[in-house]
């Protein structure tokens, strides 16, 4: 699964990166289907985020290191070396900047619906250790 994860660089800033999430399990069901699926992991506080079209949130962090599932509409986010990146039904991100200066975010098509998956610690040092990204 890709995911495009913004992050806080070392001098307090903000970036952007990709990574595959790895879904590398993999069975075949009663029709004969491949199918793949990742290891499971906990997730607690689940929430469903919804903002008009309009919206726009200067600078702040993001309170967690989340997935962020599109449901509907357009959703940007920019940092602080000036590149700015959208999301849209059926795609994820992962905001990781919870310090720093963080991101901006705005509404480019609404209503904006997504879900929201705070990644437990656990998780994430795996992240960071089978993808090798920055902390």
């Amino acid at each position: 699964m890709h995911v495009t994860r913004f992050y806080t660089t070392r001098d307090g800033g903000s970036a952007f990166d990709e990574f595959d999430f790895p879904v590398s399990s993999e069975f075949t069901d009663a029709w004969g289907n491949k199918l793949r699926f990742s290891d499971t992991f906990a997730c607690q506080e689940v929430c469903v985020y919804m903002a008009p079209e309009g919206v726009y949130q200067s600078w702040h962090n993001a309170p967690t290191r989340q997935f962020c599932v599109m449901m509907r509409g357009i959703w940007e986010v920019g940092t602080t070396d000036g590149e700015t990146r959208r999301w849209r039904a059926g795609e994820v991100f992962m905001p990781d900047t919870v310090e720093g200066r963080g991101h901006t975010s705005r509404v480019v098509e609404g209503p904006v619906e997504m879900f929201f998956l705070p990644l437990p610690d656990d998780l994430y040092a795996t992240i960071v250790k089978l993808i090798g990204m920055t902390k």
